[in-house]
C-alpha cells in the first residue's frame, strides 16, 4: 500500500511535470500569440495578430459590452459584463445558473449561487441552503445553525472540494463545549464570501467519502471567475433585532484583478468580511422527567400508589442568552494560466470566531431528593400536573449566571495544478488544514437564603405553546440580601487539530460517440492529528448559614434579569454578572481563597486556570487512503442515456489515546482524591463505495435520472477516546455509573437509491419531482448500559456504563418536489414576476436501537424508533419581482416536528420541536448600476420554538422565544 509520504512525493512530481511544461519556451510560443492559438501555425491558420491590434480590440469589446449593458438596464433586462461576473448577475442569471449546474451534474445537486443568497436575509451558509429542496437547519441565537439534508445531520463539507475539518460548538450557555470536528461549522462562513454552495445528495467515486447526509460544497470566489481588470465589490448592512433592542453590523469588501501578461492569463483576489451577531433569546422550559431515588424523602412523599410510577422534571429553568459572535474571515486565491492548456492555484481562507456568551438563568430543581412534595395536581393522561415542595434546608437552586469566551480559528491553505490535452486531463493538489479552539466557562451558581417552599406549574396556560411556572414563596426579589452563592464553576477547554491532504487525479476521453467515453481514477491520502483537553474545579458552599451573600463577592456589581416572555409574569432577579468577575479574576480568586470553600474537585483558586484534568486529556492520529476508478458511458436505446459508473475503496486507521480515571473518598481521612492510568486504542477498517449513476434524456427538456450510491460517515474525534471515568461514591440505584468513551466504534455506512425527473425550460424554468431510499447501519448515539469494566478495581461488579454506541438497521424514504419559473410570457410588467416553490415528504423515519436495551423501561414508546433530526413535511414558497433596478421577494419556510435526540434512558419523555416556520421579505433598488441598497426582515410574523415531551402530550417542555429582525443595507460594484 503507498503511505501518506509516497502520495505526497507522486503529487509533488506530478506538480514539477506540469511546472516543466510551463518553461520559458513554451511560454514563450504562447505569449506570441492570442490563448489557444501556437506559434507553429499552419498556412490553413490566420496569421497572429498584434499586440496593439490586440488591445484595440479589447477596447472595442469593453465598449460594446458597457452599451449593451446600458441598454438592458433601462430595459429593465439582467446584463453580465462577462459569462462569470458575479458583481452584475441579477437573480434571473443567478437562478438560470443555479438550474443549469442541476441540470449538468452527474449527481443529484442543488445550488445557490452568490447573488441569489445575497438577494435575501442570509448572512451565513445555513441560511442560505434553508430554502434548498430536502434541506432544514436550526437557528440558535437568531442565525441558522445545524443543517440536515433528507433528514439526516451527518454532512460532508468541503471547500472548493478539498475536505476541510472544523471545531465543533454544541449547546448554549452552561451546555456550551467545543471540541476537534471533522466537518466545518457552515454557520462560520458569511454570505459574503460565497461564490455558490452546492448541496450534493448522492456522490460519485472522484468525490471525498464521508457524510451519509450529503456533501455540502462551499465555492470561494477565484480571480479569473471575474472580468478582466480590476474588481472591487462591498456591502454593509446593519440588523436591528426586537428581542434585546440590538444591533449587528455586517461588512465585506474585495479587490481583484485579472489580466493577461506576457506569461499568460493570470489574477489575484482578496475578500474579507467582518460580521458581529449581538443576539438575546428568552425562554423557559423544564428538564429530565424522571422517578425520584428511591428512599429518599421526596420518594417517601409521595403517595404510595405513584412512587414508582410518577415522573417528575429534574429542573426548571427561566432564562436569557444575550451576547455577541464576531466573526472576522478572509480568503485569497492567486490563479496563473501560462496556456490553455495550464492552471495553477494558490489560496488560502481563515474563518474566525469570537463568542462572548452571557446565560442568566433562575433555575429550581425539583427533583433533588431531598425536597418533600405535597398539593399534587396531575393530567388527565396521569403525567404531573403542578405540586408544591418544601425543603427546610434551603433547595439546590436560585439565579445562576454563566459567562462563555470562545475563540476558534480554521485556517486552511490549497495548491492546484491543472493541466490537460486534447484528450487528457491531469489534477494535482495539496492541502494543509489546522484549527485552534478554547472556551472560558464561569458558572456562579446561587440560591434564596431563606427560601424552603415553591410552587411549580409544569404545565402552565401562562406561558405561550405550554410550559413551567414556578413562584418561589417567602423571597423578596427586589432584596439583594436574599441571594447567596451555592458553588461556582470554572473551566477552561482547549482543542486544536491539523490535517495534510494530497491528491491526483487522471481523466482521459477515450471516445466522443462510443459507449466508454471517458475513464477517470486517482488517490487521496490524508494525516490527521487532532487534541483536546478540559480542566475545572468547583468550590462549593455546602452549609446553608456558611453561604456568602452575592453583594459581598468583589470585582463586580449586581446585574437584574427579566425574561421577556409574551403573557408570563416572569420575575427580574439579581445575579452577579461572570463576564465582570473573569475581567477582574484575580481580585475574586483571592476572595474565594479566603473564604476556604470545599473544593468538590479541580485543585484550587491559587492558579489563574484550572489544571487539566487527564481524564478529559485525549489525542487522535489517523490516517486514510482512498483510491477510485469510474467511467463515465453513453448510448442510444430508445432514448439516449449516459452516466457513471465507479467504486471508491477507503482505509482508514490510526490511534487514540485517553485515560481512566478512578475517584473515591478515603474512608479513613475522608478525602475525595482521583487516580488515573493513560489507555490507548487502535483501528483499522477498509469500506468499499461503489455507485452507478445514470440520466435518460427522454427530449432535449426531459430527463430522467437514476443513482445508487453507497457512503460512509466515520466517527467523531472525540467519541473514539478511549476515556473512562468512574466515580465510587456515585451510586444510582444499585449500580455505580461510568462514563467511557468507545473506540470500537465503526463508520456509519449507508446505502441510497434516487430517482428523479426533471423538466427544464424558459430561461431558468424547472419543474422535479423525485423520490429516495436511504438504508443505513451503525447510527451513533449516547446510551447507558448495564455491565462489567475490566480494569476498574472492581472490574467483575456491574455497572451503569455510559457511552456513545453504533444502533442497528435505519431506512428513511422520502419524496421531493420542486419548481420555478419566471413569468416571462406574461406582459409588460407581470413578467418580471417569479416563482419558487419545493416540498420534501418523509413518511418513513425508522431507526432500530441494535442490541441495547433501553434502561428504565420496556414499552415500545410512540416514536422510540424514529430517527432524530427528521421532519416529516419540509417546504419553501417564494414570490419575487426582479429588474435591474428594483427587486423584490417574499419567502415562507415550514418545517413539521422532529425528535430532538435520542434519549435511551428515559425513551417516554423523549424531546420533541413543535412545528416551525417563518416568513421572510427583501427589497432592493438599484439606482445606479454599481450600487444597490437593500432592506429586508427576517421572522416577520415572530415564530416560536416550542418543545414538549413526545410521548406524553399532557407535558410540555416550554418555549423559546426567537428575534424579528431588520435590516437595511447597501452593496457597491465596480
Amino acid at each position: 500500500m503507498i503511505d501518506m509520504k509516497t502520495s505526497l512525493r507522486l503529487t509533488s512530481g506530478v506538480a514539477a511535470i506540469l511546472i516543466a511544461a510551463s518553461s520559458p519556451a513554451v511560454m514563450a510560443q504562447d505569449s506570441a500569440a492570442p490563448a489557444g492559438v501556437q506559434a507553429s501555425q499552419d498556412a490553413t491558420q490566420p496569421a497572429p495578430i498584434s499586440a496593439r491590434a490586440k488591445k484595440r480590440l479589447e477596447r472595442a469589446a469593453a465598449r460594446r459590452r458597457a452599451k449593451e449593458d446600458k441598454i438592458a438596464h433601462k430595459k429593465g433586462e439582467t446584463a453580465g459584463a462577462e459569462g462569470n461576473d458575479i458583481v452584475v448577475v441579477g437573480l434571473k442569471g443567478s437562478l438560470e445558473s443555479s438550474r443549469n449546474k442541476k441540470r449538468k451534474a452527474k449527481q443529484i445537486v442543488d445550488s445557490v449561487t452568490a447573488e441569489d443568497a445575497g438577494k435575501l436575509p442570509d448572512n451565513n451558509v445555513p441560511e442560505a441552503l434553508a430554502r434548498v429542496t430536502g434541506v432544514a437547519i436550526d437557528r440558535v441565537h437568531g442565525e441558522g445553525q445545524n443543517v440536515t439534508i433528507r433528514g439526516l445531520s451527518d454532512i460532508q463539507t468541503t471547500i472548493n472540494n478539498n475536505d476541510v475539518g472544523g471545531v465543533s460548538r454544541s449547546g448554549t450557555g452552561v451546555e456550551a463545549s467545543i471540541g476537534p470536528s471533522r466537518s466545518m461549522t457552515l454557520a462560520d462562513i458569511p454570505a459574503e464570501l460565497l461564490k455558490s454552495v452546492d448541496v450534493y445528495k448522492t456522490r460519485t467515486a472522484d468525490q471525498v467519502e464521508g457524510g451519509i447526509a450529503g456533501t455540502v460544497n462551499v465555492e470561494l470566489r477565484r480571480p479569473l471567475d471575474l472580468k478582466k481588470g480590476w474588481t472591487v465589490a462591498g456591502s454593509f448592512r446593519d440588523v436591528h433585532s426586537d428581542i434585546g433592542n440590538t444591533f449587528s453590523p455586517y461588512g465585506s469588501m474585495l479587490v481583484a484583478y485579472h489580466a493577461d501578461t506576457g506569461i499568460g492569463e493570470m489574477g489575484f483576489l482578496v475578500n474579507a468580511s467582518y460580521e458581529k451577531n449581538k443576539y438575546e433569546e428568552d425562554y423557559v422550559f423544564d428538564e429530565s422527567p424522571q422517578l425520584a431515588p428511591s428512599g429518599t424523602p421526596s420518594y417517601l412523599s409521595l403517595p404510595a400508589n405513584l412512587r414508582d410510577s410518577l415522573a417528575i422534571p429534574y429542573r426548571v429553568t427561566y432564562g436569557v442568552d444575550s451576547g455577541e459572535v464576531t466573526r472576522p474571515s478572509l480568503n485569497a486565491s492567486y490563479q496563473w494560466k501560462p496556456s490553455d492548456k495550464l492552471e495553477f492555484v494558490l489560496e488560502g481562507s481563515w474563518l474566525g470566531s469570537r463568542e462572548d456568551a452571557n446565560s442568566n438563568t433562575l433555575r429550581l430543581i425539583t427533583n433533588d431528593g431531598n425536597s418533600t412534595y405535597s398539593n399534587l395536581v396531575l393530567n388527565p393522561e396521569g403525567t404531573i400536573k403542578s405540586l408544591t415542595m418544601t425543603n427546610p434546608n434551603g433547595f439546590a437552586g436560585g439565579p445562576e449566571s454563566s459567562y462563555n469566551h470562545i475563540v476558534s480559528n480554521a485556517f486552511n491553505t490549497n495548491f492546484e495544478a491543472h493541466w490537460h490535452s486534447d484528450r487528457v486531463k491531469i489534477d494535482a493538489g495539496v492541502q494543509y488544514t489546522w484549527t485552534k479552539a478554547h472556551n472560558r466557562f464561569l458558572n456562579v451558581m446561587g440560591a434564596f437564603a431563606g427560601n424552603t417552599s415553591a410552587n411549580v406549574d409544569f404545565d402552565s396556560s401562562l406561558v405561550p405553546g405550554g410550559g413551567p411556572f414556578v413562584q418561589f414563596n417567602g423571597v423578596d426579589y427586589s432584596d439583594p440580601s436574599d441571594y447567596v452563592i451555592r458553588q461556582i464553576h470554572d473551566e477552561y477547554t482547549k482543542s486544536s487539530s491539523n490535517s495534510l491532504n494530497a491528491h491526483l487525479d487522471f481523466t482521459v476521453d477515450t471516445s466522443d460517440t462510443g459507449f466508454f467515453r471517458s475513464l477517470q481514477f486517482g488517490a487521496r491520502a490524508t494525516d490527521s492529528k487532532t487534541s483536546s483537553y478540559t480542566g475545572y474545579r468547583d468550590g462549593g458552599f455546602d452549609v446553608l448559614a456558611s453561604r456568602p451573600g452575592i453583594s459581598s463577592v468583589p470585582g463586580t456589581a449586581l446585574e437584574t434579569t427579566t425574561p421577556d416572555i409574551p403573557g408570563v409574569s416572569t420575575p427580574t432577579w439579581y445575579h452577579l454578572d461572570s463576564e465582570q468577575l473573569l475581567s477582574n479574576w484575580a481580585q475574586t480568586r483571592a476572595y474565594l481563597s479566603a473564604l476556604n470553600p470545599t473544593m468538590y474537585d479541580g485543585g484550587t483558586y491559587a492558579t489563574d486556570l484550572p489544571d487539566a484534568d487527564s481524564y478529559n486529556d485525549s489525542k487522535e492520529h489517523e490516517y486514510t487512503w482512498a483510491a477510485y476508478a469510474q467511467f463515465n458511458y453513453g448510448f442510444k436505446a430508445i432514448f439516449p442515456i449516459d452516466g457513471v459508473i465507479g467504486a471508491r475503496v477507503t482505509n482508514t486507521w490510526g490511534s487514540s489515546m485517553g485515560a481512566v480515571a478512578v475517584g473515591g473518598t478515603n474512608a479513613k481521612t475522608g478525602v475525595y482524591s482521583t487516580t488515573y492510568t493513560p489507555s490507548s486504542a487502535r483501528a483499522n477498517y477498509v469500506d468499499f463505495l461503489p455507485n452507478l449513476n445514470a440520466i435518460v434524456h427522454f427530449t432535449k427538456n426531459v430527463q430522467l435520472r437514476l443513482a445508487y450510491t453507497w457512503n460512509v460517515q466515520r466517527p467523531d474525534f472525540g467519541s473514539l477516546s478511549p476515556q473512562v471515568q468512574y466515580n465510587a461514591d456515585t451510586i444510582r440505584t444499585e449500580y455505580s455509573y461510568v462514563y467511557s468513551g468507545n473506540p470500537d466504534l465503526k463508520p456509519i455506512k449507508e446505502r441510497s437509491y434516487d430517482a428523479s425527473l426533471e423538466y427544464y425550460f424558459g430561461r431558468a424554468g424547472q419543474l422535479s419531482a423525485g423520490a429516495f431510499l436511504k438504508t443505513q447501519k451503525g447510527f451513533i448515539y449516547y446510551t447507558e448500559e448495564i455491565g462489567k469494566v475490566p480494569g476498574l478495581p472492581d472490574g467483575d461488579v456491574d455497572h451503569y456504563i455510559g457511552k456513545p454506541r453504533n444502533a442497528g438497521p435505519g431506512k428513511i424514504q422520502g419524496f421531493e418536489f420542486a419548481g420555478q419559473s419566471f413569468f416571462d410570457f406574461l406582459p409588460g410588467i407581470w413578467h418580471n414576476f417569479g416563482v419558487n416553490a419545493n416540498l420534501t415528504y418523509i413518511p418513513t423515519a425508522s431507526l432500530d436501537l441494535g442490541e441495547y436495551g433501553l434502561i428504565g423501561t420496556t414499552q415500545d414508546v410512540p416514536g422510540l424508533r424514529y430517527a432524530p433530526y427528521t421532519s416529516k413535511i419540509t417546504y419553501n414558497a417564494a414570490l419575487f419581482y426582479d429588474t435591474p433596478v428594483f427587486g423584490a421577494r417574499v419567502a415562507w419556510n415550514y418545517r413539521s416536528k422532529y425528535k430532538n435526540d435520542i434519549n435511551s434512558y428515559s425513551p417516554v419523555y423523549q424531546i420533541y420541536t413543535k412545528a416551525t416556520s417563518r416568513l421572510d421579505a427583501s427589497i432592493n433598488y438599484t439606482p445606479f448600476k454599481f450600487l444597490t441598497f437593500t432592506l429586508e426582515g427576517t421572522n416577520l410574523l415572530r415564530s416560536y420554538q416550542n418543545q414538549y415531551y413526545g410521548a406524553v402530550a399532557g407535558l410540555p417542555v416550554g418555549v423559546r422565544v426567537q428575534a424579528r429582525t431588520v435590516q437595511a443595507g447597501a452593496r457597491f460594484r465596480f
